[in-house]
């Protein structure tokens, strides 16, 4: 990542002490999104997605890190996209605020596999942030 964006993360750091609950229960994560793990169902001749199953690195940990594969690389940046996925997961339009966008970045620069470089899918991001505050609003638009 460029220096402009790493000048930030002593600060995203210092608040993912505070936004990101060490005590919630853990969950089964999926981790991958490639063909390979979508599993769907033809009901009434209509072809829908029925199940994500991935079972090769297999781990728990906080419920959001699911969010971060689809939201970086899958919705890029579009707002209906990230919209829907959004509430699909469960959280409100009001849910969607400073601290969860907030909380994503952190735990997006902090999950093991992080690599912004080749996981943020938006056409020249580096060059439409001018940090990591911007683009935490660029990834998850309002």
């Amino acid at each position: 990542m460029r220096q402009k964006f790493l000048d930030g993360l002593d600060d995203l750091l210092r608040d993912a002490a505070e936004l990101i609950p060490l005590d919630a229960p853990p969950v089964i994560l999926t981790g991958e999104y490639i063909p390979e793990n979508f599993l769907l169902s033809c009901e009434n001749g209509a072809w829908r997605l029925s199940a994500l199953i991935d079972f090769g690195d297999v781990m728990t940990g906080w419920r959001e890190y699911d969010l971060l594969g689809p939201s970086a690389f899958m919705s890029a940046g579009r707002p209906r996209r990230v919209h829907s996925l959004f509430e699909g997961f469960g959280y409100s339009r009001a849910e969607v605020n400073f601290d969860l966008k907030r909380r994503l970045m952190a735990l997006m620069l902090l999950h093991r596999a992080s690599d912004p470089v080749r996981h943020i899918c938006i056409e020249g991001w580096q060059d439409k942030a001018d940090d990591l505050l911007q683009l935490q609003e660029l990834i998850w638009p309002d």
